[in-house]
């Protein structure tokens, strides 16, 4: 059994770095970034922090749509 792989059949209320950047679809960078510039808000205390589902729902609503590129739209 692989363990590096990561299954959830529900997503807790709140994750762990590692858990939200793969929620997110991101890099843990990319979520240290969002981070940095308060797109999203962390909650605990000292080295234990999480992030909420509902904050990160809400970043991903937040998202624009793409236009379809030429190869998808042929």
């Amino acid at each position: 059994m692989n363990n590096s792989i990561l299954r959830m059949e529900f997503p807790p209320a709140l994750m762990s770095r590692e858990t939200a950047a793969y929620y997110i679809d991101g890099s843990l960078r990319e979520l240290d970034t969002l981070r940095e510039t308060k797109q999203i808000t962390p909650v605990g205390e000292g080295r234990k922090v999480k992030y909420r589902k509902s904050e990160l729902d809400a970043y991903i609503a937040s998202l624009k749509e793409r236009a379809a590129s030429r190869e998808q739209s042929a």
